[in-house]
């Protein structure tokens, strides 16, 4: 019966089979096929055969991939972490639309999409728990991607970071090339006809050639106490003069700020003035102080001061900038005194108020207050940096520099209504006078910058560290300024000993040709230089100044700034091959978080 059945079966699947292309699953091995199975078969198979709908599948899309992004998007900093919150700063060019994700150990957590409307973003998410967690920013609308670790802390752990403030994506006034004339050391004058020295009106009539201006603005010198005498006593009237003097002229105009007090008016507080190491308080031309960059008392005056400077200066159209000076040769540094001139020179930094800030910022990291030790030599002056409180010292005035300029940039951009650059302005690029200077952070402390004002070499020998210093602003995604004064065109260092214009003219085609977006005369050239200068200014008019700006399409080199920092070496200038910009990387330096 059993053989019955499955010859049965056999024939029955296999006449089927032939017939309707059906398939039939015996039982499993070593089962034999019953007579119950072979009936279910043989229904099943010779059932009215039901048609399914037909499904209409929608076409299939081929979608192009997007094109790489032109620049970023690319994470700088990270900070203001909560455990649902946290601000990131980014630099990209044309990156409209932004999808970001959290991941861990443990893969992806969190993910979402933003529209940058400057280049910080607020990111918001679901709670996460305290512990290390990766940010990764891809591109939307063209191919880039970005990533960085940050950590969520302990419920009441404060995480202390750099607060860039939100600024456009890319200023206007970087869309042309420019050729500015520094007004150097001085030059606002209220009681001069044109609000200005003379001898400086004189130099920019010298640039008045038949064809026209042969620069474009001027950058003016503003000493605090001549821009405000008494408390809130601006000098606006003077200012609106030099406006007068540059809109007849069709010239932008530019400020440097240079908060020096005159010792006796009262706005500094005793004890609130730099000091140098050997207690010597910081002075210029014997009575003119600064306030310490700690100090909430001056600084809240000087934002004011700044804030109604920016008011003014924006009411003009061709309004430019303002940059923040803080050493006797106008850049932003911690000052020295006597380096240079002194057989004693000192760094600053020692007054009273200063040691205390930061004696708590290394209570804060659980270390004891010890002085730092600095390191003295006939005429030089340096802070010893081979140990932990010398570096923590250079951390806590890196930390201070950042805050200070980050404070002045909201001036700027409060007062002008976002409409000035704030210039971030500094006199090498990471080579050894860092070690008394230690401005060299770049990443943290121009943060907050649009524009980078940089000079570097002394001697046509070494003009090409010129355009390192706008290697490191393009690198940072800023707008760059390099200067150049009468020595780093072959002069003999006397005033009026003649320059060479060869030099200078194929210098400054080179600053334009490697994406410099201004050119400054520094100190003072005089009025026979410059208007010798006429037939090689216009050439480069021909070619650059006013015209359409151009950057170069040149890769990006990340740089550490440690150890050289520490070692007092060239920090940049290593990484530089002349076709490639450089972004600083400070994660090294800090060690502990920052307080």
């Amino acid at each position: 019966m059993k053989k019955h059945l499955f010859l049965t079966a056999f024939w029955l699947v296999y006449a089927l089979a032939a017939l309707a292309q059906s398939t039939v699953t015996f039982p499993k091995s070593g089962k034999i096929a019953t007579e119950a199975y072979v009936d279910s078969v043989v229904r099943a198979l010779t059932a009215p055969v039901i048609t399914p709908p037909v499904v209409v599948l929608p076409p299939v899309i081929n979608v192009p991939l997007l094109s790489p992004c032109q620049e970023g998007p690319q994470i700088r900093k990270i900070y203001n972490v909560t455990a649902t919150s946290l601000q990131t700063q980014f630099h990209g060019v044309k990156v409209s639309d932004i999808t970001w994700q959290i991941s861990s150990a443990a893969g992806l957590l969190r993910t979402g999409s933003i529209e940058p409307r400057s280049n910080v973003l607020d990111i918001t998410y679901q709670a996460l728990p305290p512990g290390s967690y990766l940010l990764k920013l891809y591109g939307k609308n063209c191919q880039g991607r970005s990533e960085k670790a940050f950590t969520i802390a302990n419920v009441g752990v404060v995480t202390p970071a750099v607060l860039p403030p939100v600024l456009p994506p890319f200023p206007s006034q970087g869309t042309s090339y420019d050729l500015l004339m520094n007004l150097t050391g001085y030059g606002f004058s209220p009681q001069d006809p044109q609000g200005m020295n003379p001898e400086w009106v004189e130099r920019i009539e010298a640039f008045r050639y038949s064809w026209g201006y042969g620069i474009t603005g001027i950058r003016l010198c503003v000493r605090w106490h001549q821009w405000e005498p008494t408390p809130g006593n601006f000098q606006k009237a003077t200012l609106q003069k030099i406006i007068a003097y540059c809109r007849a002229r069709n010239l932008k105009l530019a400020v440097f700020f240079w908060p020096f007090r005159d010792e006796n008016d009262g706005f500094i507080p005793p004890g609130q003035a730099m000091q140098g190491h050997r207690g010597t308080t910081l002075k210029m031309e014997n009575r003119l102080i600064l306030g310490s960059m700690v100090s909430q008392e001056v600084n809240q005056k000087m934002y004011a001061a700044i804030e109604a400077l920016s008011a003014e200066l924006a009411t003009y159209e061709k309004s430019h900038s303002v940059a923040l000076g803080s050493g006797l040769a106008e850049e932003y540094i911690n000052p020295t005194i006597g380096v240079g001139e002194s057989a004693t020179p000192e760094i600053t930094g020692f007054e009273p108020i200063f040691q205390e800030g930061f004696r708590q910022f290394r209570e804060g990291k659980n270390q004891p207050y010890q002085r730092p030790e600095i390191v003295e030599w006939t005429g030089g002056v340096g802070l010893q940096m081979g140990n932990e409180v010398g570096k923590d010292f250079a951390r806590y005035i890196s930390l201070n520099l950042t805050n200070h300029f980050e404070s002045f940039t909201k001036a700027v951009k409060k007062g002008s209504n976002g409409k000035l650059l704030s210039v971030y302005m500094y006199p090498d690029a990471g080579n050894p006078q860092n070690a008394w200077f230690l401005h060299s952070n770049f990443a943290a402390q121009a943060a907050a910058a649009d524009m980078m004002y940089g000079t570097d070499g002394d001697f046509p020998s070494n003009i090409d560290r010129k355009l390192l210093c706008n290697a490191i602003a393009q690198g940072m995604g800023k707008l760059s300024m390099i200067e150049y004064d009468p020595t780093d065109l072959a002069s003999s260092g006397r005033y009026c000993s003649g320059i060479d214009l060869g030099l200078m003219e194929r210098e400054y085609e080179k600053a334009y040709q490697q994406g410099t977006h201004v050119v400054a005369f520094a100190m003072a050239f005089c009025p026979e230089e410059i208007r010798n200068m006429e037939p090689h200014l216009k050439r480069l008019h021909e070619k650059y100044i006013g015209k359409p700006y151009t950057r170069p399409n040149w890769p990006t080199t990340e740089v550490s700034i440690t150890p050289a920092f520490w070692k007092g070496e060239q920090i940049y200038s290593p990484f530089w091959k002349g076709d490639n910009w450089l972004r600083p990387d400070d994660t090294d330096f800090w060690g502990q978080a920052r307080r």
